[in-house]
C-alpha cells in the first residue's frame, strides 16, 4: 500500500503489524489469566503506549516524527495463603502439612519417633 495515516485502526499495517499482533497476545494472556483464576477479582491492565520522538532538521523545523509503540500487559501476582510456620533458634522454618494451621501441632504418624 501507499502512504496511510497511522491510527488505531492502521496499526495492523505499521510496521507488519507488530504493534497490533503484541497487543493481541497481551489481550489474550489477561483473558486466560480470568478464566484461570475465576475467584481472583483483582484487575488485569495492558496498556499500548506510543512514542512520538520529533526529527529536527538544522533549521529547527520538525520534518518528521520516529514513532514506537510497546505493549504491557499486568496480571496480579499468585499468592498462596498465609500459613503459620514454627522458628527454630538455629533460623530454620518448620510447617506440617497433616496440621497446616499449628505447625507444633503433633500427628499419629510421630507417634514412633
Amino acid at each position: 500500500m501507499a502512504r496511510m495515516e497511522l491510527s488505531l485502526g492502521t496499526l495492523p499495517e505499521f510496521d507488519f503489524g507488530k504493534a497490533a499482533v503484541a497487543f493481541q497476545q497481551a489481550l489474550k494472556r489477561v483473558v486466560l489469566d480470568c478464566t484461570d483464576r475465576p475467584g481472583d477479582k483483582r484487575a488485569r491492565t495492558i496498556v499500548l503506549t506510543t512514542t512520538i520522538v520529533p526529527v529536527i532538521q538544522q533549521s529547527g523545523d520538525v520534518v518528521d516524527v520516529q514513532v514506537d509503540f510497546s505493549v504491557k500487559s499486568k496480571v496480579p501476582a499468585w499468592q498462596t495463603a498465609s500459613r503459620p510456620v514454627m522458628v527454630t533458634a538455629k533460623g530454620q522454618l518448620f510447617f506440617n502439612d497433616l496440621a497446616p494451621d499449628n505447625p507444633r501441632q503433633t500427628t499419629i504418624d510421630e507417634a514412633g519417633k
